[in-house]
């Protein structure tokens, strides 16, 4: 145990004591070898104001709305065709949680690869296209537009097996 003290406060809430600053907390014995730690506790701001309060009424909640599911956690999630990112939560709740955007670069040779799978498009002169999948936008200079996001895992994994044997063959060229 550190200390022990009491704070008191006004009939408005407001902290009547201590009217000053906690001074001399000491905290020794940390683990790891970590210096013992000496401490001030500033209870009021700078103009004096409390910065600790009190009510003397119940805790409750200030929410005055409720749509009448419980509490939920997020249990899985699936990624629809528009790219759009559903949440499937414990109290049998599906929820949008947010939504991929494509983008669609005129000139996809002028990426340059920057890591892992990071691309810049320091050689791309002008700006990509950017929207929703599925929404049938934009058109650019070739006609290319965003397309549909596919969510077939087994497809996906076998497009990037593919794709990373013809990039080792590109590389070896």
């Amino acid at each position: 145990m550190i200390n022990t003290g009491n704070l008191t406060f006004n009939a408005d809430g407001t902290l009547a004591t201590p009217a000053a600053p906690v001074t001399g907390i000491a905290i020794a014995g940390l683990a790891d070898g970590a210096a013992d730690i000496n401490m001030t506790w500033n209870l009021q701001d700078s103009t004096g104001n409390s910065l600790i309060t009190q009510s003397s009424a119940p805790s409750a909640t200030a929410n005055t709305f409720q749509n009448g599911y419980g509490s939920g956690t997020l249990s899985d999630f699936n990624i629809t065709s528009d790219g759009t990112i559903e949440g499937s939560f414990t109290n049998n709740q599906t929820l949008a949680l947010g939504q991929i955007v494509l983008a669609n670069f005129a000139n996809p040779q002028g990426l340059l690869a920057i890591g892992r799978e990071q691309l810049s498009r320091q050689h791309c002169l002008r700006a990509p296209a950017i929207g929703v999948a599925g929404s049938g936008w934009p058109w650019n200079d070739h006609g290319w537009f965003a397309g549909t996001i596919d969510v077939d895992i087994a497809t996906e994994f076998s497009n990037m097996i593919v794709t990373q044997r013809v990039t080792r063959r590109m590389h070896e060229l």
